[in-house]
């Protein structure tokens, strides 16, 4: 299990995957996410001992696993605090929107897999906010912000302003 975790939420773990490992259809994508969403709620994340476990579990890859969380972004790979989307559609991306990403993740250390060394913070694209009019756009925390500086959206995420 993820360390840290107390014997209460060891348990709790192994009895979700328990019950999975009972069912017939345990492989399917919809059984599969319905497991990881009981996971998460128990452990606030899925942690690389539980993606192991579950893949066990539902009889499948790790890495099968893995590409049903790139397609639910509600399931997390890091217990991170804060979540960023950078719209890329044609008004903010005309308007620096790509510079800005760039700045992100050189500022805040993000990772390939768009989460920050720290693990704090979690940074993606989408390819449109749909608020073209007030282009650039940028989601923190799920509230859109236009025109924010790289150095306004650190200062938000961290409270430290440039520095982390």
């Amino acid at each position: 299990m993820q360390s840290g975790d107390n014997e209460k939420t060891d348990t709790e773990v192994r009895e979700i995957l328990d019950y999975y490992k009972g069912l017939p259809e345990r492989g399917s994508q919809e059984v599969i996410v319905s497991m990881l969403r009981e996971l998460q709620d128990v452990c606030g994340w899925i942690g690389p001992s539980v993606l192991e476990e579950a893949a066990q579990t539902a009889g499948v890859k790790e890495s099968l696993i893995e590409i049903i969380m790139k397609r639910y972004p509600s399931l997390k790979k890091s217990p991170y605090v804060h979540e960023i989307t950078v719209c890329t559609g044609q008004n903010c991306a005309s308007r620096d929107n790509l510079k800005l990403l760039q700045e992100l993740r050189q500022r805040l250390k993000i990772g390939g897999d768009g989460i920050s060394q720290d693990g704090r913070i979690y940074m993606k694209t989408r390819a449109c906010l749909k608020q073209c009019r007030t282009a650039p756009n940028i989601m923190v925390d799920g509230k859109i912000y236009s025109g924010k500086s790289v150095k306004e959206i650190v200062s938000m995420v961290t409270g430290h302003g440039t520095h982390i």
